[in-house]
């Protein structure tokens, strides 16, 4: 893209050459994009490698690098999509992947009608809402509702893998089913959208976090789009000053952990 720059392939290499030998390893790609590894499994969740879209609102720039081209992913399991916004469900990013690789694709109905659009198949496509569980190797997913006010067909996720648990929020606001997903699971990770606009502010955000009560939280989207980013010099005061249980931990485009049980 013209207006992002790409980073070598390198990175890449780095992320799909890794061996994980117990638990999950997991990549930030900017904004809403992980990659999430296991020894049996490669996820890429909600990934968008595209800049600016054409019809951005006015100032919405992309403010990130973009760490991957997605016509040179060839390790690929299983892609995610929480909703049909274009940053978590994008034909530029998604065709090439599902072209080049074994994967499937786990998304809503919103999501799945715009992958069929795409040119996407049927039987490469597992449609899913609130209640449902995906069994794949050494990984399950339970899907749960989401709280999008600008997505009503979007959803959660718990991936649970090695002893490990991830939740992933999409762009979900406040609702009653984040409580009961904190209350089912002992999450080890938990994704939370923070920002203007489209996101949560910083009071809703530790309100959802305390419900979910993860050992660690993984502010995202704060980074991403101009005019819409959040304060995170706000969100550690707010941190310190609550006191939670839970750690607080940022990843920069390109940064990762890992989690063995």
């Amino acid at each position: 893209m013209r207006d992002v720059a790409y980073w070598p392939k390198t990175f890449l290499d780095e992320v799909e050459g890794e061996t994980v030998d117990d638990g999950i390893k997991f990549w930030s790609l900017g904004g809403p994009s992980f990659v999430y590894r296991t020894p049996e499994t490669t996820i890429w969740i909600d990934p968008y490698s595209y800049g600016t879209p054409d019809d951005a609102v006015p100032g919405a720039y992309r403010a990130t690098a973009i760490p991957v081209k997605p016509d040179e992913v060839r390790v690929a399991d299983i892609v995610i999509s929480t909703h049909d916004h274009v940053d978590h469900c994008h034909d530029g990013t998604l065709v090439p992947i599902v072209g080049n690789t074994e994967a499937f694709c786990v998304a809503p109905k919103s999501s799945a009608k715009l992958m069929r659009e795409f040119g996407i198949s049927d039987d490469r496509i597992r449609e899913v809402a609130p209640g449902d569980s995906i069994q794949f190797r050494d990984v399950e997913m339970q899907v749960y509702p989401s709280y999008d006010p600008n997505e009503p067909h979007a959803v959660t996720f718990v991936l649970s893998s090695g002893g490990t648990k991830l939740f992933v929020s999409g762009d979900t606001w406040d609702g009653q089913a984040l409580s009961d997903v904190g209350k089912e699971h002992d999450l080890d990770l938990a994704l939370l959208a923070f920002g203007r606009t489209w996101y949560m502010g910083v009071e809703e955000f530790f309100d959802v976090a305390q419900k979910l009560g993860p050992k660690t939280l993984l502010p995202f989207h704060w980074e991403f789009w101009r005019n819409h980013t959040g304060d995170i010099g706000e969100l550690f005061q707010h941190y310190y000053r609550r006191k939670p249980d839970f750690d607080l931990r940022i990843l920069l485009v390109g940064d990762s952990l890992q989690l063995c049980a």
